[in-house]
């Protein structure tokens, strides 16, 4: 009896972290007006699988996971970044998913910063920092304040956490808006 009743609990928790643990977009849009959206590649890329299977420790075909990325110059230099948003049970929790923003170095990428708590959209603004355009992502859960929190580059990288970033007005945002995608089992590419 007291398996059974383990057995059952285990697979309430685990249908609740599947339904909570993928967030979507965020649902506040009302004053985006100056936003222009962009859709996420639809192309497998080797080379990005590589580079986010090292980072995270995951397993080709075993670990449930989906990707998502855009190609955009983040730093004027006429080479665009990538930013990769990750969904998945090893990559994603109730806050948010992981992303990854890689630069390409010598023909390869190279892991230029890690986020966790990713929400999509990301936002990427026309002002910079550092030489570097600043990112937005949503935020909230956690008893965190709902926002759009501002991540801006240190001369290194990125914050890894937006959460703990300021928040911004959302009439005072303006850029592209990437990875501009519904998530949903069936979209995305499989890893």
């Amino acid at each position: 009896m007291i398996r059974k009743k383990c057995c059952v609990g285990l697979f309430f928790a685990l249908l609740l972290f599947m339904n909570n643990a993928y967030p979507v977009q965020a649902e506040q849009e009302t004053n985006l007006n100056e936003v222009t959206y962009l859709k996420s590649e639809t192309k497998k890329d080797a080379a990005i699988e590589k580079v986010f299977a090292k980072e995270f420790g995951l397993k080709k075909g075993t670990d449930s996971i989906r990707y998502y990325y855009n190609k955009i110059d983040l730093n004027d230099d006429q080479i665009p970044e990538t930013f990769v948003y990750l969904v998945g049970p090893m990559v994603c929790g109730t806050g948010g998913c992981s992303g990854l923003l890689l630069e390409e170095k010598d023909g390869d990428y190279i892991v230029k910063s890690r986020f966790s708590l990713v929400r999509i959209p990301v936002l990427i603004q026309n002002e910079t920092t550092n030489g570097w355009k600043n990112i937005v992502m949503y935020v909230e859960g956690g008893g965190v304040e709902p926002g759009y929190h501002q991540l801006k580059f240190d001369g290194e990288n990125y914050p890894s956490n937006p959460s703990v970033q300021p928040i911004l007005e959302e009439d005072k945002i303006k850029g592209i808006r990437i990875i501009n995608d519904e998530v949903a089992e069936d979209t995305g590419i499989v890893f």
